[in-house]
């Protein structure tokens, strides 16, 4: 309570020191009814500094006013297959958010927002620079996949880069360099996708290295923080287990939680440990209940925490199982803890954002189209055969620019593919990746059909493929 009172209110500590050197230069002789009423003056204007600090800041981007979102990973727990309706049913209780690691790189998961947007669930998307931070330019790519996350019209948690205060991560190791990629990335966002939430998220250590990534609180909208409860770490038996995780929380919502809402984008407490070979479900129930109880009293401005719901002993990548469909008590222990009303199911419109609060939406039911829908991804490393897909909004609902990305089929040597659009050429190119930016609004609404022709390097025809696209109004 000290150390609480005297970072909160350094004056009124200073002058309650007991010291005779201080008593002396304020000349002030205590009766032990003045320092009663003292320590009564401290303990108010400590009260008073936190109520006052509750109420000065504005919510972030989709922040409640009170309580705390859930969420949790769920595509590498096997009883659900990243399900998001079986692992609800699990669990007993809707999550607000479900998270997916996604690479820089990579195209926008527009399918598996599109899933969760049905379900009322808005996606948390960890986006890694696996190839270092070189690669994170102002370019097409960052732009183009800003303008699909628009286009998805859902709130969404981008944790970009996270962890970076470790050393075991590609981007890791350089603050200044770090710290300038992150300010690209969060400009061309706002730019061009409002609904985007930006979390810059530590590991909650080492400690020492975390001031020195943070971008700055004009460039954030949360902090996150990674925490794991293991009973030994880095598989290594003769490493104690993990700090106690409110200790943890502590220190990254001690530098930040009064101007920032704090994310807790990784929890998990390990059941069994592959360093000892034991089952260790006591300590699992001890660290989960421990820090999920201690969130509404203690830590009222941690408004996320996830669960990491993964064996990944089994899955042959750590030593840790955290599966919570693997250990019935487990299971139980996290069913009891999030029914409590204080665990939010859904994501609110706090006014920070894009008005978009999340609830489930009707199924729109089937498109009926002359000819296929073309795909909303890109397809499978090995194809046999020309794939097409629209990039930057669903096939269903086109409108603006969006990318028509033609994918040939493997061991296609020297391709020239030819784009297209109701019988009139738009496009040709022999350089992969064969890509053709569409301005829709110069077409008019309705049923639209792409045809892509592929030859190889002597000219011969590959393939042919017919796709459509709807085109609506924006």
């Amino acid at each position: 309570m000290y150390e609480e009172i005297r970072g909160s209110c350094p004056r009124v500590s200073y002058i309650c020191s007991d010291s005779r050197r201080d008593r002396g230069r304020y000349g002030l002789h205590w009766a032990p009814i003045a320092l009663k009423t003292v320590v009564l003056v401290c303990v108010f204007l400590f009260s008073g500094h936190h109520q006052a600090a509750a109420l000065q800041y504005t919510l972030a981007p989709f922040e409640p006013e009170t309580g705390c979102y859930i969420g949790a990973y769920i595509d590498l727990e096997p009883a659900v297959g990243g399900d998001i309706a079986q692992f609800q049913q699990l669990v007993g209780k809707r999550h607000a958010t479900v998270f997916r690691y996604v690479g820089y790189g990579q195209p926008f998961p527009f399918e598996w927002v599109r899933e969760l947007k049905a379900a009322g669930v808005a996606p948390h998307i960890a986006w890694e620079p696996n190839k270092g931070l070189a690669a994170v330019q102002d370019d097409d790519y960052l732009r183009g996949w800003a303008e699909a996350a628009r286009r998805a019209e859902v709130p969404i948690f981008l944790r970009y880069a996270s962890e970076m205060n470790g050393t075991w991560e590609a981007w890791s190791g350089d603050p200044d360099e770090y710290v300038r990629k992150w300010r690209i990335v969060h400009r061309v966002m706002k730019q061009v996708a409002p609904n985007v939430v930006m979390m810059w998220c530590p590991f909650a250590t080492p400690r020492t290295t975390i001031p020195r990534y943070y971008p700055g609180d004009e460039y954030v909208d949360w902090v996150g923080v990674n925490i794991y409860s293991v009973a030994r770490q880095d598989g290594d038996i003769s490493r104690p287990p993990s700090e106690d995780p409110v200790s943890l929380l502590s220190h990254v919502y001690n530098l930040y939680s009064e101007r920032k809402p704090i994310a807790i984008a990784e929890y998990a407490a390990s059941h069994h440990c592959l360093a000892q070979r034991l089952d260790v479900t006591d300590f699992a129930v001890q660290q989960m209940t421990r820090l999920y109880q201690a969130l509404p009293t203690q830590f009222p401005r941690v408004r996320m925490i996830n669960w990491f719901s993964v064996d990944t002993i089994g899955k042959n990548l750590a030593n840790n199982n955290y599966s919570l469909a693997s250990n019935p008590r487990v299971l139980e222990t996290y069913r009891e803890l999030i029914s409590d009303p204080y665990f939010l199911s859904t994501v609110v419109d706090s006014g920070g954002g894009a008005a978009m609060a999340m609830r489930p939406v009707p199924g729109t039911g089937p498109v009926e189209t002359s000819v296929p829908l073309a795909a909303d991804d890109l397809g499978p490393a090995e194809l046999n055969e020309v794939w097409v897909a629209i990039i930057g909004a669903p096939a269903h609902a086109v409108s603006g620019t969006v990318e028509i990305a033609v994918q040939v089929p493997s061991g296609t040597r020297g391709a020239t593919v030819s784009i297209s659009v109701d019988g009139r050429f738009q496009f040709m190119s022999n350089v992969a990746p064969h890509r053709y930016q569409w301005d829709t609004s110069r077409w008019p609404a309705g049923e639209r059909i792409i045809e892509v022709e592929v030859t190889d390097e002597r000219g011969r025809m590959i393939g042919r493929k017919q796709v459509s696209a709807i085109v609506v109004q924006e």
